[in-house]
């Protein structure tokens, strides 16, 4: 194996057997605060170093090529940063090869292979992951990298003369099946030439005991699923921000209205790539009986006149629509001036986690019911509790998937007959309040705020005391 120093990292334990393997393909589960990333950039750079003592065919350009593909360039800034810091003192690369603009650095290269190219690539847009041929592929947060994504990747290593190793490293996704999901258990089950690694934070040693403090509080905010996944590596399908989808999924959508029943609608307005959405409610059941989307591409001209037949044909009640920007507020009113029953709701922190919390309350009381249309199913379990860079989390969809089904669904729920309470449990550890419209609005939590920060003063108070403060 090379001698390669990367800024003195050295594999701690749980990471040793990583480095041993020789299998071509590694499938990481790894919990964060394990350290994934150092790993997988090390074995990126100790594969370059042992493939300079291999002859590269001369037709190949560039003679070493390795791709980091990350969801999405702006999650891309830690990566490159530890290859500007880390690659140098290697000696594998100078300062003056690295092409911060594009993202990509030239390595340096022996007699038989003269240089190499490592590029970081975003998962975003999966047109542009395909057409070369590649050395080596680390995919980095694979659980946040879309099954269109990786259809284009997988080519990228079925190509003659190259290595084709590659690293897939992420937490656990958030359905079976998501392609990351699949591929781990087919490392597991001993596919030839891969190998499957599952590692949780605690096998870090690294981390101190006030870090391992802050991954046990982090329980206060997660759900015991989303906790779990998050900092052992461990799959559910219940780990996401809504519970109990499959409990709500039953009956059909229904042809056309039943006489006699009362209908509401919410309406989510796709914008540049997300799509339109239209639900149709039972209200007093609480029950979703029809769905319609458009794509984003649709005029906004044929959309207008399709809600408006819909909503007719159903004699909606009323009709909750996302009137944020200027583009929502437009269609609101031509919809108004049609003679809908048109409720323009304008989306904001504080809405936006009324409207998301009282779909999970409806969720986990089973208090609304819909057939299982496979976009709703999907956009429901990938939802998903994500880290902000201000260390706060906030329900949202991951990088590669929509949150239109998911909102469609709200403002028809904020258009039917109320549920009951709204004092709730999340999960085993997690209590949460659920303000009200009103409150919402006004940024105002009363009670649930209070009782909120009590909570975390006495779990402040208890951590204190565990390290000995």
């Amino acid at each position: 194996m090379p001698d390669i120093d990367l800024g003195g990292y050295s594999p701690h334990a749980g990471q040793v057997s990583f480095h041993e393997s020789e299998a071509r393909f590694k499938v990481v589960e790894t919990a964060r605060r394990f350290g994934k990333s150092r790993q997988a950039l090390y074995e990126m750079l100790r594969r370059y170093a042992e493939d300079l003592s291999v002859p590269a065919n001369p037709a190949l350009v560039p003679p070493w090529h390795g791709w980091i593909v990350v969801p999405s360039f702006p999650q891309a800034r830690q990566t490159w940063n530890e290859l500007l810091t880390l690659i140098p003192p290697t000696g594998l690369a100078a300062p003056a090869n690295f092409h911060q603009n594009e993202m990509f650095v030239y390595l340096n290269g022996s007699e038989v292979r003269p240089w190499g190219f490592i590029e970081i690539k975003s998962g975003h847009d999966p047109e542009n992951l395909q057409s070369v041929g590649l050395d080596f592929l680390w995919v980095n947060e694979s659980q946040d990298i879309s099954d269109r994504a990786f259809e284009k990747m997988l080519p990228t290593l079925r190509t003659p003369d190259r290595m084709s190793r590659a690293i897939f490293e992420g937490i656990p996704s958030m359905h079976a099946d998501h392609w990351f999901r699949k591929l781990y258990l087919m490392a597991e089950r001993g596919r030839v030439d891969y190998q499957a690694f599952k590692n949780t934070a605690f096998e870090n040693p690294m981390l101190t005991k006030e870090q391992l403090a802050e991954i046990e509080d982090d329980r206060e905010v997660l759900t015991d699923a989303a906790w779990r996944r998050l900092y052992l590596a461990e799959f559910s399908a219940s780990a996401g921000y809504f519970a109990n989808v499959d409990a709500c999924t039953a009956g059909d959508l229904l042809p056309s209205p039943i006489p006699g029943a009362r209908y509401v609608a919410g309406l989510d307005l796709g914008r540049k790539v997300d799509a339109s959405v239209l639900h149709i409610f039972d209200t007093n059941e609480r029950k979703l009986v029809f769905h319609r989307s458009w794509d984003a591409g649709e005029s906004w001209i044929i959309q207008r006149e399709a809600v408006a037949h819909i909503v007719n044909e159903w004699q909606a009640e009323r009709l909750i629509m996302d009137a944020t920007g200027m583009g929502g507020d437009i269609f609101s009113q031509e919809l108004s001036e049609m003679g809908l029953p048109v409720e323009p709701f304008i989306i904001n922190q504080q809405s936006r986690e009324h409207l998301l919390n009282a779909v999970a309350v409806s969720l986990e009381r089973q208090t609304v019911s819909f057939p299982p249309v496979t976009s709703l199913l999907r956009q429901l379990r990938a939802f998903q509790y994500r880290k902000t860079a201000g260390g706060n989390y906030r329900a949202d969809a991951p990088p590669g998937e929509h949150d239109d089904e998911v909102f469609a669904m709200a403002l028809g729920l904020e258009a039917c007959e109320p549920a009951h309470d709204v004092m709730i449990y999340r999960g085993t550890n997690s209590r949460r309040y659920l303000p009200t419209q009103e409150e919402a609005a006004s940024g105002s939590t009363g009670f649930g705020k209070k009782f909120m920060h009590n909570r975390q003063v006495d779990k402040m108070k208890e951590r204190q005391e565990r390290i000995g403060v």
